[in-house]
């Protein structure tokens, strides 16, 4: 029987592969033995609000068993990792306790799939609720919702959470038929559309109830599908333009443990993964076409030291701030 503290070990670690929030990488200290204050190095990641403040989360997941199979990820259900799950209760407890003592200022909430989509995002709800409605929780909350779930119960995760979010993965439908074959690129994509129109309401309605106001972001792996950055960066101008998210994060493949074959054996370079975070900084912030960044492009990848443009692009939008 696992008591709290090693459930939140084991789920803290399991979050870390969502890329929606990086780990503050802070040293486990405390002030037993002089001094004042601690950190805990279970956990807490940084994120931010929407007027530019950074602030820390409690990342954790209410489980990481699934039902899923996605051959990319750790948590699927055929891995042989160490599970675990929290009670309501505990993740409350916890939230409110971290909170209280100045560790936190919210909690970044996922799980894995368990008895039913409908079933696992009900436990996430429960959780929201009980913070906001019993304890009068105002601090950050940014809930994963789940594109099988009812859209009921997606919507009411919008008017608990200042954020929500669903993991797109993949960019492509082969790499979903390939490594995902249970989940469905479209329902991701209807889920994303019925939330836009939702957020886009409450925005236009200064009196409507508020909706997931810090808006909904998602997630790609790179280097699990042998996507070309030239697609990954034409998914996520799609992605943008359609669902106006707030937020694509890239998230360079990992290997995991007992990994398909089909997988890469190695990890892409992170210099890939910042390489994308600055052409989605270019389309989004200083309206570059994916074309103008990936024309003539001879690799897959943008860190291609032949193609001097994106840096030079990248030199160009900081002398020439946006307004």
């Amino acid at each position: 029987m696992l008591n709290t503290q090693q459930k939140l070990e084991i789920l803290a670690d399991a979050a870390k592969y969502d890329a929606s929030c990086s780990s503050s990488g802070a040293e486990k200290r405390t002030s037993k033995t002089g001094g004042l204050g601690s950190t805990t190095g279970c956990g807490i990641c940084h994120s931010y609000t929407p007027d530019g403040r950074c602030i820390s989360l409690l990342k954790i997941l209410l489980t990481n068993a699934c039902m899923f199979d996605c051959s990319y990820c750790i948590n699927r259900r055929s891995s042989n990792v160490r599970r675990a799950r929290f009670t309501v209760n505990e993740v409350v407890s916890l939230t409110l306790n971290f909170y209280k003592r100045n560790y936190i200022e919210g909690l970044f909430l996922s799980s894995g799939i368990v008895g039913s989509p409908n079933y696992t995002i009900e436990q996430i709800l429960r959780v929201a609720r009980t913070l906001r409605e019993e304890h009068g929780f105002r601090g950050y909350i940014h809930l994963k919702t789940i594109p099988e779930a009812d859209p009921d119960l997606v919507a009411e995760a919008g008017r608990l959470a200042d954020r929500v979010s669903i993991n797109i993965e993949l960019p492509t439908e082969e790499g979903f038929t390939r490594f995902a074959p249970e989940k469905q690129a479209p329902s991701i994509r209807r889920t994303m559309a019925s939330l836009r129109l939702r957020i886009d309401e409450a925005k236009a309605e200064k009196k409507a109830p508020r909706f997931a106001p810090a808006g909904q972001s998602t997630q790609m792996i790179v280097g699990a599908d042998g996507a070309a950055d030239a697609v990954i960066l034409g998914t996520s101008a799609t992605l943008y333009a359609n669902y106006n998210l707030k937020r694509i994060y890239y998230s360079a493949f990992s290997p995991i443990p007992d990994a398909s074959s089909t997988l890469p054996a190695q990890a892409p370079p992170l210099a890939r993964e910042h390489r994308l975070y600055q052409a989605d900084w270019l389309f989004r912030f200083y309206g570059f076409e994916t074309e103008e960044i990936t024309s003539g492009l001879p690799t897959a990848c943008l860190i291609s030291t032949s193609i001097p443009s994106l840096p030079g692009l990248c030199g160009i939008a900081i002398a020439f701030p946006s307004t």
